[in-house]
């Protein structure tokens, strides 16, 4: 095939415009249209929320968060442990507004702590070293206030207890003085507060 230099010349403003054109829609063909957004700080090149970056230990149902009433959007409590290994079980129900334990006293070592709530809101069973429930440290809210506590003091948690579930989890004991604590706060609508602990949800157990 004979190519003619003039049509080429004649046809090459054109073509120049077309490259051109194709230039400027090259950055657009280029983005898959992923969106990037900030989700508690980081990046997600997916554009979709990252579920860590909503309330997990800290957006369900912990002391240092707050919680539904309804437990909505929380994710329920989940077994830790067997407790066919451990030395001691001890049953604790939860409602509103109380911590009531099986048994004030277990023997020392591996401990399964099966904790039932059979109140119609979430609640949690926080272990923490203690002398008396009085002598925990309280926030404004009436809140077990973490921070002040000693760095061993928390020994563990249950967490996120739906309403009418049974979560057991094991736990090393030592002997001494504990507190089992619902440390959740909740904000009501109205925007009153709700702190589980200054509500009763405490209770004292022995360690021998």
């Amino acid at each position: 095939m004979i190519r003619s230099p003039r049509l080429f010349r004649s046809l090459r403003p054109l073509l120049l415009l077309a490259a051109l054109g194709l230039a400027l829609l090259a950055p657009a063909c280029g983005d898959d249209g992923a969106e990037v957004r900030e989700v508690g700080g980081t990046a997600s090149g997916s554009g979709a929320a990252s579920g860590s970056g909503t309330a997990s230990g800290s957006g369900t149902a912990s002391g240092s968060g707050t919680a539904s009433g309804s437990g909505t959007g929380v994710a329920a409590c989940e077994d830790q442990g067997d407790p066919a290994s451990a030395g001691a079980e001890l049953r604790v129900v939860t409602d509103e507004w109380s911590i009531v334990p099986g048994a004030s006293t277990v023997p020392g070592g591996s401990v399964a702590i099966r904790a039932v709530n059979e109140g119609e809101e979430v609640h949690e069973v926080l272990i923490v070293r203690a002398d008396s429930i009085d002598a925990l440290p309280r926030d404004d809210d009436g809140a077990l206030d973490e921070s002040r506590l000693a760095p061993d003091a928390v020994i563990g948690e249950l967490e996120a207890i739906q309403p009418g579930q049974t979560c057991t989890a094991v736990f090393d004991l030592a002997p001494g003085s504990y507190a089992l604590v619902c440390n959740i706060v909740e904000r009501e609508p109205d925007g009153a507060i709700e702190a589980h602990l200054q509500m009763g949800m405490a209770a004292m157990l022995t360690v021998t």
